[in-house]
């Protein structure tokens, strides 16, 4: 399991173990980059429960201080979820 208030991970880790653990408590613990943001922290596919669906703009801009609107807003408009490859959760737990 990742220990995610005492370290920094990198964006794979991160993806690797994304249904091991919590979308809020990535967004509140980790520097993440504007593109994984949209592709998995907004992304309601990987949102499993009540809390990690509440995730908005609005609170990933409140701890993700160095992201803005704007930038998210073109990330989000550039991104094609078609383009990923996308394991599933039962995929994932098998593992």
């Amino acid at each position: 399991m990742l220990d995610l208030y005492n370290n920094k991970y990198d964006r794979a880790t991160l993806k690797k173990h994304i249904y091991s653990v919590s979308l809020v408590d990535i967004l509140k613990t980790q520097y993440l980059d504007a593109s994984f943001v949209v592709r998995y922290i907004l992304n309601n596919t990987y949102q499993l429960t009540k809390e990690e669906e509440t995730i908005n703009i609005d609170m990933v801009l409140k701890y993700q201080t160095h992201l803005t609107k704007s930038i998210l807003f073109a990330e989000q408009l550039i991104y094609d979820s078609a383009h990923d490859s996308i394991d599933d959760f039962e995929d994932c737990s098998l593992k």
